[in-house]
């Protein structure tokens, strides 16, 4: 019976984190000097895709997202953080789109040094689709 009961708790919240319906998007990207990269790795969800750090010429630093694929989620967000396990994590707030190019400017209180995982991380059910580990 709590075999049961846990197996039906483990699919609700697999399929409950794949309701919402992100809109595709390919913003025009910001270039300039690449910081770090790596890509993207499934983790609970198929998740594909490249994360990199950029610094234009005028200074400011940028979080990109190129050629994501990763399934839909009711409560996807985009963290740094040192591990994969959702904790101690930087916010920065939710994914734009679960594919497509897209960017975010990053203010100074972001470590992407220390806290070098890109994490979309589904905050409602405390699920990690996949993980970028910049390098």
């Amino acid at each position: 019976m709590k075999t049961l009961s846990a197996l039906l708790i483990f699919s609700f919240l697999f399929v409950s984190c794949k309701k919402s319906a992100l809109e595709n998007t390919n913003e025009a990207l910001p270039t300039g000097t690449i910081i770090s990269s790596g890509s993207f790795t499934s983790n609970a969800h198929p998740t594909s895709g490249k994360a990199s750090i950029i610094t234009d010429a005028g200074g400011k630093t940028y979080l990109v997202i190129e050629n994501l694929n990763s399934d839909n989620g009711p409560d996807l967000r985009i963290w740094f953080s040192p591990n994969t396990s959702g904790a101690p994590y930087q916010e920065l707030g939710f994914l734009k789109a679960a594919s497509g190019s897209f960017f975010y400017e990053l203010n100074n209180s972001i470590n992407y040094t220390t806290n070098n995982r890109v994490l979309i991380w589904c905050k409602q059910f405390s699920v990690l689709f996949g993980h970028a580990v910049l390098q």
